[in-house]
């Protein structure tokens, strides 16, 4: 079991600061006139946004801007960011048939709730972050987790898979989202990454909602499509979804956010205005909505977030060509959006949003990775990676303006926390042993498969083609590997002459595996291999690979 590290975190991104009407909003500063002097501490960033469209009509009091938000003000300071966790692995050239490459890519995925954050990483895991410790929360044992291919009668169980995303209220009403492997062989995201809801102790496959977050009441919201639902019976007071004057929902939800105090929030497409970006909003209490058209963007919409608290609101969008913000003003009169400036031109990855105000805004990835914090003055920070890394973020979490969490892989064998607060907690990357199935070890294949099927099945002994699956391959062992570790197992054997090793794919995957003369014949191969290769799992089945990519000339082998 490794043990890894983690700060001490704070509370939940979205904890309510206290109750409130709608006149008691607290806003941020308007942003100065262009004509006003800069800070004396920030300078104008040279990465403003395009000026918003002048014709953006409005439904709310208030007018849209007519004139280019001023450039962004950027803070001369910085904020230096640690690894806070640290989890390296070995790349090595072979792995269990049914696990993948151990070289895969295994990030820190941070999963900000409404009210609560979770963490995963190796493993079907999940911890939560709470009162500054990190504790674990629930183990999802694989075997629940199954998928029907569209291609086969079978289910298919997950034999190796990670938690990439989750949504909803813990733990009662959730949707997990997984990537990894089948008993199989296969790889879960040929069949798009499934996407399971919970109900009672089960885990069920599902649609994707649009979104799903706690609400009012101990009630979980949910927008699929363009249909708010619950997502346990009960309550008729639901927000209704404006109409179009030529659709039936006026604004085509992109993300949604909801506040305790029952108001709700969905960015999208609104169809009366050309497409262009709108936000739909219901205050406390009621259940009609008021659309609030936000300035033009440039080209297609790629992405959108909502991020509110009961004193803040944003949208953020990420266009083809550019990415813009705007905050939604909320007085006693209705709602009115204002377009601020961005301090970097590089595409809008993810952000988070403090309940003390302080808005955190990822761009780019990889090398090209940035990070910026806007207080509630306006005016933007840059934070500091650790020299020489990136990051490929999988998730964040702002607890305040001190405090932000990353979570993401430096590169396919290191995966990474970093945050603003220094400091170590012990954390448990893989959940316990005795909970989750032997590394390697293959579930059962279906039975009363035909003979010769081309995915495993059971081995009898009426099978016309006994094969035997040896190891994964990574991709980034050689075309010619010549495998030493099984040429050593089959030194001396002179059974070996009877079978044909070969390497082929398998629903993308590069495999090693052998045709055996028959059942028996496979089942020895198996034991041999298990017994002399250590870490392997060998499964014998019958099955016949349908893409072989060469033959393997092995010691004892003709």
């Amino acid at each position: 079991m490794k043990k890894l590290a983690l700060p001490v975190l704070l509370l939940p991104l979205a904890a309510a600061a206290c109750k409130r009407g709608d006149r008691d909003v607290q806003r941020d500063p308007a942003p100065p006139v262009a004509s006003a002097p800069a800070s004396a501490s920030a300078t104008p960033s040279a990465a403003a946004p395009p000026a918003p469209d002048p014709a953006a009509p409005s439904s709310q009091p208030g007018t849209t801007p007519t004139a280019a938000p001023p450039p962004a003000r950027v803070a001369d300071g910085r904020i230096a960011l640690h690894v806070v966790a640290e989890d390296v692995r070995e790349s090595d050239p072979i792995m269990a048939w049914n696990r993948r490459p151990s070289d895969t890519p295994h990030p820190f995925y941070i999963h900000p709730l409404r009210d609560r954050v979770l963490v995963t990483q190796v493993g079907t895991a999940i911890y939560t972050l709470e009162d500054g410790k990190l504790t674990s929360a629930d183990y999802i044992p694989e075997e629940r987790l199954f998928i029907k291919p569209s291609t086969s009668e079978y289910l298919y169980g997950a034999s190796d898979v990670d938690i990439v995303s989750i949504v909803g209220r813990w733990p009662s009403d959730v949707w997990i989202r997984v990537d990894g492997m089948f008993t199989d062989g296969a790889r879960l995201n040929d069949f798009a990454r499934p996407l399971y809801r919970r109900q009672g102790d089960r885990f069920v496959e599902s649609t994707l909602p649009v979104a799903a977050t706690a609400w009012t009441q101990g009630r979980t919201l949910v927008l699929s499509g363009d249909q708010f639902s619950l997502a346990q019976p009960g309550g008729t007071d639901l927000p209704r979804r404006a109409a179009g004057a030529t659709c039936p929902v006026r604004v085509r939800a992109e993300a949604m956010a909801a506040l305790p105090d029952g108001e709700v929030l969905v960015v999208g497409r609104d169809c009366d205005q050309n497409e262009r970006l709108a936000v739909e909003r219901w205050a406390p209490g009621s259940r009609e909505s008021a659309v609030i058209p936000l300035p033009a963007g440039d080209g297609k919409l790629i992405r959108a977030q909502v991020l509110a608290t009961e004193r803040d609101r944003y949208v953020l969008a990420r266009f083809e060509a550019a990415s813009a913000l705007a905050r939604v003003d909320v007085s006693e009169a209705g709602a009115t959006p204002t377009p601020l400036s961005l301090p970097s031109p590089k595409p809008v990855t993810d952000a988070s949003l403090a309940a003390d105000g302080a808005l955190w805004i990822l761009f780019g990835e990889g090398d090209g990775v940035e990070l910026f914090r806007r207080d509630k003055e306006g005016i933007f920070t840059r934070a500091t990676f650790p020299a020489g890394q990136g990051l490929s973020p999988a998730g964040m979490y702002a607890a305040s303006a001190d405090a932000v969490y990353l979570g993401g892989s430096t590169s396919s064998l290191r995966s990474v926390i970093l945050s603003s607060r220094p400091g170590k907690l012990s954390f448990v990357a893989d959940e316990p042993p005795a909970k989750r199935p032997a590394a390697g070890a293959p579930a059962p294949p279906d039975a009363g498969a035909d003979a010769g099927a081309a995915r495993p099945a059971a081995l009898s002994p009426s099978c016309t083609s006994p094969f035997v699956i040896l190891f994964g391959v990574s991709k980034t062992a050689p075309p010619d590997y010549d495998y030493p570790a099984t040429r050593d197992a089959l030194s001396g054997w002179a059974d070996g002459s009877k079978y044909r090793f070969v390497e082929y794919t398998h629903r993308g995957q590069r495999m090693l595996g052998a045709s055996a003369p028959d059942a028996a014949g496979a089942d020895a191969l198996a034991a041999r291999i298990r017994e002399r290769v250590k870490g392997s799992s060998p499964a014998a089945a019958c099955f016949s690979p349908a893409e072989v990519v060469r033959e393997v000339k092995l010691a004892g082998a003709p």
